[in-house]
């Protein structure tokens, strides 16, 4: 079709395909896999499961959970250093950063680099130090690509609503964060939208303060911001029952870089890699690396091809805001009884 949404989609998803052909079942010893988790094994962890139990191919599991406690990733390497595992997997920008460190200044004593490594769920790989580059990325090292340019976002969430004001939460203690910030700063001026910023506040511990969520969003409200966009950014996912009803109850649409907001909370809308794909995306690759022996350094960082545009229909009937209906045709209407349509 030549729907221009379609065009748009069509072009970020054709960065990559799923690569290879469908494995056979395992003979022998299985595949020893261990997972370096940040909050627990959501909707990737068990997609990455998933591929290989429905596959019929023999792994074994271990599974750590840093609890949005970086700290704990240093033990994690240790513990992974001596149990020698087949395979690595980093879920998020943060474990990832703390178990392979930047390229730049890896540190054998603290870092992973004697396994392989794979990583989901990061953000912006090169910005955060983790790859050089993405079609060439470190001898040990590699891993799957989850968001959408954050310009072709903003063109998406274009399609649906105009704005001229973008609000945006800043949490200094995620890198991913503050790289989603630059790169909204920089597409303002060409895309004809202000970016009205807001630090969230950090305790002497190093730890965000959600309890200020209310305030900022007042904040916004009085800014008479037209958009509150919400990022790559865990410590607000795991708020995002509190940050978009929030939102809501202020007359405020909400548009996610990832599935959970809209699909699970009050979000109105986003253009998302569904973290079950994502997951069973990072297992086909990482059979290149298990079965196939391929090196991390020639498995170029990539991205699932099966995008998704999320509305949440009551949240859109609330705010008064009904999609057009052009984007009824690409769309997933979510929100009713839970479901999908």
């Amino acid at each position: 079709m030549n729907h221009p949404l379609r065009l748009l989609l069509a072009f970020a998803a054709a960065a990559t395909s799923l690569l290879g052909p469908q494995p056979a079942a395992a003979e022998g010893t299985p595949y020893r896999i261990t997972m370096l988790l940040f909050r627990g094994c959501e909707e990737a962890c068990r997609g990455f499961q998933a591929y290989f139990r429905q596959r019929g191919i023999a792994a074994e599991f271990t599974l750590r959970d840093a609890a949005q406690d970086k700290r704990r990733v240093a033990g994690f390497v240790d513990e992974t250093r001596r149990s020698k595992p087949d395979l690595v997997v980093t879920w998020g920008t943060t474990v990832t950063q703390e178990a392979v460190g930047d390229w730049r200044h890896v540190d054998p004593q603290r870092h992973i680099t004697d396994r392989p490594v794979l990583f989901m769920i990061v953000s912006d790989p090169v910005a955060a130090g983790i790859v050089p580059r993405l079609d060439r990325p470190r001898r040990n090292v590699s891993g799957t690509l989850y968001l959408l340019p954050v310009e072709t976002q903003i063109k998406a969430a274009r399609s649906y609503l105009d704005f001229k004001r973008i609000g945006y939460i800043l949490n200094e203690t995620e890198s991913n964060s503050v790289s989603t910030r630059d790169e909204l700063r920089s597409l303002a001026p060409s895309h004809g939208f202000t970016l009205v910023e807001r630090r969230l506040p950090v305790s002497p511990s190093g730890t965000p303060n959600g309890n200020a969520l209310p305030g900022l969003l007042d904040e916004f409200a009085g800014e008479k911001v037209d958009l509150l966009y919400q990022g790559p950014d865990s410590f607000l996912n795991s708020r995002r029952d509190a940050l978009t009803d929030g939102a809501l109850a202020r007359g405020l649409p909400v548009f996610a870089a990832a599935e959970a907001p809209v699909q699970q909370s009050r979000a109105l809308f986003g253009v998302v890699n569904k973290y079950e794909d994502v997951g069973r995306f990072t297992a086909a690759q990482a059979l290149r690396i298990l079965r196939d022996r391929t090196s991390p350094a020639d498995i170029p960082v990539t991205l699932p091809r099966n995008f998704s545009y999320l509305i949440n229909l009551p949240v859109a009937l609330q705010l008064g805001r009904y999609p057009p209906l052009k984007l009824l045709d690409v769309a997933e209407i979510v929100g009713i009884d839970g479901g999908e349509h």
